[in-house]
């Protein structure tokens, strides 16, 4: 049975429920980063909270579900910072690249290339995505993708901060490209939501040299 696709606007609130996923964006932070919390039967993953723990929380308990993961995509403070309020509180299980993690940035599980992250009924399955920083993932589900700030609807994650690399977002690009499907709806760290067309992250190539 797929429960056909719903997606509503509620404020600073998005509500979209995904075969038997519940994905809500919380927009959070100066930044405006965008949080997400998927929700499969009673457990919950919260990806990239990077502000606003108390609002990110508040959004969970009203669901009920149990917060197994705290997933970031990557290690800037906009997507990491939220990450030790919420693991004191719901005493979930921090994920993040080993090599985005170390000093400040801590991973309970360091998250590698084809990674299956298990959410209830529901799976995630990791994508190296270097470019943004060294350790950038983005993370796939049924029909969907979680890019972080590798790939935006208008463009790709800046390359000059440190762990940044026009050559390897080049090749995260085209990476893209290969593995998501056309029509895949895609959950970037800003600004809005979007469905994938083929080479869309293609174009992007001739910025970066």
């Amino acid at each position: 049975m797929r429960i056909s696709e719903f997606i509503s606007d509620f404020g600073y609130l998005n509500i979209r429920i995904c075969f038997f996923m519940i994905i809500k964006k919380l927009v959070v932070g100066q930044l405006q980063t965008n949080c997400y919390v998927l929700i499969s039967g009673a457990t919950a993953a919260v990806i990239d909270p990077g502000d606003e723990a108390q609002k990110i929380a508040e959004t969970i308990a009203g669901t009920g579900a149990v917060v197994e993961y705290i997933i970031n995509t990557h290690n800037h403070f906009d997507h990491v910072g939220g990450n030790a309020e919420l693991k004191s509180k719901f005493g979930a299980k921090i994920l993040i690249h080993g090599r985005d993690a170390g000093g400040r940035i801590f991973a309970d599980v360091p998250l590698k290339e084809g990674d299956i992250l298990d959410i209830g009924d529901d799976r995630l399955r990791v994508i190296e995505t270097p470019g943004h920083t060294a350790g950038s993932v983005c993370l796939s589900g049924a029909d969907f993708v979680i890019s972080g700030d590798t790939l935006f609807a208008d463009g790709f994650g800046r390359t000059d901060l440190p762990g940044g690399s026009n050559s390897d977002m080049a090749m995260s690009l085209e990476k893209i490209d290969r593995v998501i499907p056309e029509g895949v709806t895609v959950y970037p760290g800003h600004g809005d939501i979007f469905k994938y067309r083929k080479g869309m992250a293609l174009a992007w190539l001739d910025y970066l040299g």
